[in-house]
């Protein structure tokens, strides 16, 4: 497959977005407004207890409680409860057995105030999910057409590698190109999984919300160009991988691509599989989460970020082997500037608009606006690859 294919291939996806983004606004509805309230994590305990968050108010003698309550029981036994404002219990599910359960109902009892929680009579271990609604908690079923994306992102990450090796490109580079992505996203979480809760919350606490969120996009931004852009220049810097021919560079950008399309689709692939196999084994909220996966449009929403996302990871990394090859700077901090801006539009869309059908595919074009964009730089790049710049003709 040629270089232009796969670029005809990219205009032509990118075309398609304005109808996609038509029919993504056109099909999505606004969702039931979350009511009740949901909890889940791990309970290890040694003694008898309870544990009771939740206040459920019924106003009119049979309305509607839906209560699903599901995990994974080690040791022990543990219930969901729903007692009256005398403490009485009116309902109740026990698991005992080790192994998996899951239980969902919808009760109808008198008007009142009551509790919702969890109690145990002994030692337990037990990682559980309780929800509540004001009506039946539907637990979707996931279908195979949840597997799309998974199986998408692989089909991606094999038709780029399959290109690099048709085009006899450095096999040693693409690996090289993978450990490089390990290495910088190992990193770059090791950093952000302690330190990215406290600095927005000092952010907030600091700054309005309208100055907090997009500056804490930035650093979020930020940490790709450090990590990832700026701990592979200085291995290339300073390593004779640096020095390079064009097939080589290319061949790095498309395996450090390659390998997080790959492991994300394996990611997701496994997920989905869990949910279709072993739905009480998942938070019923979590399991929700996965079946939006059911709609095609959301099903390939992965596969078009990974495609294009690709081309972003190409175009970043051969700059900075022009860097490195030419010796100037700017090239370095072009890619940085460059995937500092993708990943804090990426930080921004989750945390703002993502959560509807239309908002994650306004997020997905986007990210294909990029991705176009990598594409084209990475074919101008080709034909300057290695040659600095001419310096400005002087002046007499």
């Amino acid at each position: 497959m040629h270089t232009k294919t796969i670029g005809g291939l990219a205009l032509v996806v990118a075309l398609a977005l304005t109808l996609v983004l038509l029919s993504g606004c056109a099909e999505s509805s606004e969702p039931r407004a979350l009511e009740g309230a949901s909890m889940n994590g791990t309970l290890i305990k040694e003694a008898a207890g309870e544990f009771m968050p939740f206040g459920v108010t019924v106003a009119q003698a049979g309305d509607p409680i839906g209560i699903d309550f599901r995990g994974v029981l080690s040791e022990g036994t543990l219930r969901a409860q729903l007692l009256d404002e005398s403490g009485k219990s009116v309902w109740y599910e026990e698991a005992s057995a080790p192994g998996s359960f899951a239980f969902n109902v919808t009760l109808h009892p008198p008007a009142g105030r009551y509790q919702l929680g969890l109690a145990w009579d002994g030692p337990v271990n037990v990682r559980y999910g309780l929800i509540w609604r004001p009506y039946p908690v539907a637990v979707p079923r996931v279908t195979p057409l949840a597997l799309v994306g998974g199986a998408g992102m692989l089909a991606v990450a094999l038709g780029f590698v399959l290109y690099a090796l048709g085009r006899r490109l450095s096999w040693r580079y693409l690996l090289w190109g993978a450990l490089a992505w390990t290495v910088t996203v190992a990193c770059k979480f090791a950093w952000a999984i302690p330190t990215n809760a406290p600095i927005e919350r000092a952010l907030m606490g600091a700054l309005p919300s309208v100055v907090a969120a997009p500056v804490f996009f930035v650093y979020i931004g930020a940490l790709t160009g450090i990590f990832e852009v700026g701990i592979s220049y200085l291995a290339l810097r300073y390593t004779a991988l640096g020095r390079a021919p064009w097939g080589a560079a290319l061949a790095f950008g498309i395996g450090f691509g390659a390998v997080e399309a790959a492991l994300l689709g394996l990611s997701s692939l496994g997920t989905v599989l869990a949910a279709m196999i072993g739905p009480s084994m998942l938070p019923a909220g979590y399991v929700e989460r996965i079946a939006v996966a059911n709609s095609l449009l959301a099903g390939i929403a992965p596969v078009w970020e990974r495609f294009f996302v690709v081309w972003i990871h190409v175009f970043s990394s051969v700059l900075l082997f022009h860097a490195v090859a030419v010796r100037q700077p700017r090239w370095f901090w072009l890619a940085f500037a460059y995937k500092t801006a993708v990943d804090t539009v990426a930080a921004a869309g989750q945390g703002l608009i993502a959560s509807s059908l239309g908002g994650m595919w306004m997020i997905e074009g986007l990210v294909a606006l990029f991705g176009l964009a990598g594409w084209l730089g990475t074919r101008w790049l080709r034909e300057r690859y290695g040659a600095p710049a001419p310096a400005p003709a002087a002046h007499t």
